[in-house]
C-alpha cells in the first residue's frame, strides 16, 4: 500500500498537481501498511516541525511576487506555489490529494458542486459528442445534465438497466463513454461495477463511477478498473449539511483535461468550503461505519412496521443486489435506503408530521437522520410514467440514516408509523 501524502508540492498550472502518492506523513523509517481510517485522518499534507495541527484557511484570491521569472515559472508548473486563486488554492489542493489517495487515483480536482465534478470529469473523458451509456436510474440532477446540455451539444444517451449484465454488454458497443452510480439513487441498488469495468474497459469505454453513496471507505472503484470516480463532497465527504462541493479522481492526464475546464468555467472550489470539506473527511471512516450499521439495523425494523410495503436496501435478503453487494462491500453500504409506504403521499405527511427528531431534508449524507421525497426532490425532474418505470411511486421515501443511536433512530419511524 502506497505511503499516506502527495507525491510533490502544488503545483497551480501543472498537469500533476494534487497527485497522490509517495510523499512521507509518517516519520521516515515508519511507514507499515497504513489502513483506510489513518488514511482519513492524514491524508493531503505533509506535517512537518511547526506546523499547525489543523490546517491554516487561506482565502488569498491573487499572490505577490517580486520576480517576472519566479512567477513565470510557477504560471508554467515549474516551481512549487500559487498566483491566482481560481487556478490553485493550498486547501483545495490538500482535498484534492486527499481525496485522490483514498480512492487510490493519481489526482484529483475539486469543484464548486458534486454536478460541476460530474461536469467536467464527462467532458474530460468525452470531450466531443459521443453515445453516453447510462443507468436508468441516475439521479435527477445528472438525468437534466445530460438531457438537457449534453444532447442538445451533439451527445446522445441511452439509459439501460445496469443489473442486467447482458444489457451492459450491449450497450456498450458503440458507447464512448459509460456512467453508472455505486449505489442508486433512490433505490439502492448496487450494478456490479467490477463487471462493468471489465466490459467497458474491453470495448475500450471510459467509466465514470458516482461514488457518492459508497465514499472511498466501503468501495473504490478505481481498483476494479473504472476510469474516473467522482463525488458530491456536500453528502459523505463533507458529512456535516454546511458546504457545497463535488471531486473527480483519475489519471494525471484526464484529471489535466478536467482541472484546465474546471479553470476556465470558473467552477473551482472555493478555499473555505475546501477548509470544510476536508475538516469533514478525517472522521469520514468513523462516521461510514456508523452510518452503515444504522441504515440496515433501521431497514430491518421498517419490514415489520405497520404500512410499510417494502424496503430498499442492498443488504437485505431478497434484494436484487444482495449477492453483488456483499461481494463488492463486505463492510457496509453506507447509510442510504428507501422504502415504500401504503398510501402515497398523504401517508407521507402523515409520517413526517408525526417524527419527533427525524427531518425532511432534501440532501442526504449528513449526521442526522433525514428523510426525502423523490418525487418532490431529486426525481422530479422526471414524468410521472418515468418515475413508476424506474419504481419510483408516490409512497416512496428515501432515507439517509444518520449516527444517532439506532435504536432512537427506530423508535421514532416506529412512532411516526403508528397507527
Amino acid at each position: 500500500m502506497r505511503p499516506i501524502g502527495a507525491r510533490r508540492q502544488v503545483q497551480p498550472a501543472a498537469r500533476d498537481r494534487a497527485r497522490a502518492g509517495g510523499r512521507r506523513v509518517l516519520r521516515p523509517g515508519f511507514e507499515p501498511a497504513v489502513k483506510q481510517a489513518s488514511r482519513t485522518v492524514h491524508a493531503g499534507r505533509e506535517l512537518v516541525a511547526r506546523s499547525p495541527l489543523a490546517p491554516d484557511l487561506s482565502p488569498a484570491a491573487v499572490h505577490v511576487y517580486t520576480d517576472l521569472e519566479d512567477y513565470d515559472a510557477v504560471a508554467r508548473g515549474e516551481r512549487p506555489g500559487h498566483y491566482y486563486g481560481r487556478n490553485s488554492n493550498s486547501n483545495r489542493a490538500m482535498l484534492e490529494r486527499a481525496v485522490a489517495d483514498l480512492e487510490g487515483g493519481e489526482e484529483g480536482v475539486a469543484t464548486a458542486s458534486g454536478m460541476a465534478a460530474l461536469y467536467v470529469a464527462m467532458l474530460a473523458l468525452a470531450p466531443k459528442p459521443v453515445t453516453i451509456v447510462a443507468t436508468r436510474e441516475l439521479y435527477g440532477g445528472t438525468l437534466a445534465l445530460i438531457r438537457q446540455d449534453l444532447e442538445p451539444a451533439g451527445y446522445e444517451a441511452n439509459f439501460i438497466d445496469m443489473t442486467d449484465l447482458d444489457a451492459v454488454r450491449r450497450g456498450m458497443d458503440g458507447a464512448g463513454l459509460a456512467l453508472v452510480e455505486t449505489i442508486t439513487n433512490p433505490l439502492c441498488r448496487v450494478p456490479d461495477v467490477e463487471v462493468i469495468a471489465a466490459v467497458a474497459r474491453d470495448r475500450g469505454v471510459p467509466l465514470l463511477v458516482d461514488n457518492t453513496f459508497a465514499s472511498p471507505i466501503l468501495f473504490r472503484p478505481l481498483e476494479v478498473g473504472a476510469t474516473a470516480v467522482m463525488h458530491s463532497a456536500t453528502k459523505y465527504i463533507g458529512g456535516h449539511s454546511d458546504l457545497i462541493a463535488g471531486v473527480v479522481v483519475g489519471t494525471a492526464e484526464a484529471m489535466s483535461a478536467a482541472r484546465a475546464r474546471s479553470v476556465r468555467t470558473g467552477s473551482t472550489l472555493g478555499p473555505f468550503e475546501a477548509w470544510l470539506a476536508l475538516r469533514g473527511l478525517r472522521t469520514l471512516e468513523v462516521r461510514m461505519r456508523r452510518h452503515s450499521d444504522n441504515a440496515i439495523a433501521v431497514a430491518r425494523a421498517l419490514q415489520g412496521m405497520p404500512g410499510v410495503a417494502r424496503v430498499h436496501h442492498p443488504w437485505l435478503p431478497g434484494s436484487v443486489s444482495h449477492d453483488v453487494a456483499h461481494r463488492l462491500m463486505p463492510e457496509g453500504t453506507g447509510g442510504m435506503l428507501a422504502f415504500d409506504l401504503d398510501g402515497g403521499r398523504d401517508a407521507v405527511q402523515r409520517m413526517l408530521s408525526r417524527f419527533q427528531m427525524v427531518r425532511f431534508a432534501a440532501s442526504l449524507g449528513g449526521i442526522e437522520t433525514t428523510v426525502s421525497y423523490p418525487e418532490i426532490t431529486s426525481h422530479r425532474a422526471l414524468s410521472p410514467q418515468e418515475r413508476a418505470e424506474l419504481g419510483v411511486g408516490s409512497g416512496t421515501v428515501r432515507v439517509s440514516v444518520g449516527i444517532e443511536a439506532a435504536e432512537d433512530i427506530v423508535a421514532d419511524f416506529a412512532h411516526a408509523l403508528s397507527e
